[in-house]
């Protein structure tokens, strides 16, 4: 009896530190997973199910290596000599030139293994990037700001008041800003300090529209975005303290398309107060002639290529890539438009031009193809009597940038239509170097030019 106790409690005190009965090898394993299961969390089951599966702990781990491994050889692929003539330190210019090739890459190669889409790919790939370094630099920058996240006529916006402005008795102004990203990529996030600098140094109401991006919304849809916000504002100013008389609309790269569509398409609304100016930086506006100096000069450089560009394009019009060869070797137009005046608004020296209407243009087979001669989605295509009478306008463009010759002409035919422009070109400047104003000297001073500028015609 007393050996029979003893055995009693000896197996009780196994049994305490998880002993189990004789049984089979998976009659232990089902029992040990019964136990287990009644402490653990989801997350915790996770790790029992790595823990009874090590193959896939193993698989994890050469998905990483792998991952890895790519990250290596795309940076080693992407590493591309920055020009001479880029202001130092030239390291900006290459790290932003490496990071968007890399992101362009990951993209595709994501799609081809069946990871999303190569648009959708990019835009998670750069807004991650753009979030860690945000992350990094702190809220600090908003100080002396009040910011909110609202809504402008069904159209999200995030607007940015200064303290400061509503301390005083007499109105300020204010300014509708679209953010850059070729309509696919980025958004209110990504330019959250740049606006908010825009807002705190110049005293002014700023709104930056968060608009549809392409191509699950492909144009109309950002445009469409973009004049609703802009009409409310305009219709609503005084809610906000703001003179809507003193109101301006400026963009970069594909948020320049933008506000110069919009500044043309309310140039035409006779109930609307009038835009006291527009200010494009880096804008990208035709897409009928990828040959023009600019896109054969810069169009291999990492900050921006030929190559992207011509996929933003087709993603917003159509989203179908499979005519980018076509459009890249120019192809998507005739000998029709390519003696045009269409063809003279991209490039003054055309000669021979035979006007012509845009509904007698013969047009290839490519869905929507005949937008491109629409000043909404391309707005150097307006015509000379559309420049007439718009408002004051500041152009900013880079030597280094493939959409150099686009903001170059608009500057151009704006003045030979009699309206004040102020053309800013900075010849060691690249494609988006702005929004390094706070950390690049050469940003930074392009900065302040441009806020000297919107201070004395807002």
């Amino acid at each position: 009896m007393s050996s029979f106790k003893v055995q009693a409690k000896s197996t009780s005190v196994k049994a305490q530190k998880g002993a189990y009965p004789p049984c089979s090898k998976n009659d232990r394993r089902l029992n040990r997973i019964r136990r287990l299961s009644l402490d653990l969390d989801n997350s915790a089951s996770k790790s029992l199910k790595s823990e009874l599966c090590p193959d896939r702990t193993i698989m994890a781990v050469k998905v990483a290596l792998v991952f890895v491994a790519v990250a290596v050889l795309l940076t080693y692929y992407c590493d591309q000599p920055v020009p001479e003539g880029i202001a130092e330190p030239r390291l900006y210019a290459k790290v932003q030139g490496m990071v968007f090739k890399i992101s362009a890459n990951l993209a595709i190669i994501g799609e081809y293994l069946g990871v999303g889409t190569e648009p959708q790919n990019l835009r998670s790939v750069m807004e991650a990037i753009v979030n860690v370094g945000l992350k990094l630099k702190g809220s600090s920058y908003r100080e002396g700001l009040k910011v909110t996240d609202t809504m402008f006529d069904g159209v999200k916006v995030r607007v940015y008041e200064p303290v400061s402005a509503a301390q005083i008795s007499s109105k300020v102004p204010g300014l509708v800003y679209f953010h850059g990203g070729g309509w696919v990529i980025l958004n209110v996030d990504t330019h959250d300090p740049l606006t908010a600098h825009v807002a705190e140094q110049l005293g002014a109401v700023v709104v930056s529209v968060d608009y549809r991006l392409a191509p699950e919304h492909v144009f109309p849809a950002a445009f469409d975005d973009s004049v609703a916000a802009t009409k409310f504002f305009l219709q609503n100013a005084e809610k906000y303290n703001v003179d809507r008389t003193r109101i301006g609309i400026s963009g970069d790269s594909a948020g320049g398309n933008l506000a110069a569509a919009v500044t043309l398409a309310l140039a035409k609304e006779e109930d609307l107060p009038k835009l006291k100016t527009q200010a494009l930086i880096n804008p990208i506006l035709q897409a009928i002639n990828f040959e023009t100096p600019s896109y054969i000069a810069h169009g291999h450089l990492n900050t921006l290529t030929k190559d992207k560009i011509v996929s933003f394009w087709l993603w917003y019009l159509n989203n179908d890539l499979s005519f980018k060869k076509v459009f890249e070797a120019n192809n998507h137009t005739g000998v029709q438009i390519k003696k045009s005046q269409y063809a003279g608004y991209v490039d003054p020296e055309v000669v021979d031009v035979t006007p012509i209407k845009k509904e007698n243009v013969k047009f290839p087979e490519i869905t929507n193809i005949a937008t491109i001669l629409d000043p909404r989605f391309a707005p150097l295509m307006a015509d000379d009597a559309d420049l007439k009478g718009l408002p004051p306008t500041y152009v900013m463009t880079c030597e280094y940038d493939v959409l150099r010759d686009d903001g170059v002409m608009y500057a151009k035919r704006l003045e030979k239509a009699r309206v004040e422009v102020n053309h800013d070109h900075y010849e060691h400047g690249f494609h988006a170097f702005l929004n390094s104003f706070d950390d690049y000297e050469l940003a930074g001073i392009a900065m302040q030019n441009y806020l000297t500028y919107l201070r004395k015609n807002l």
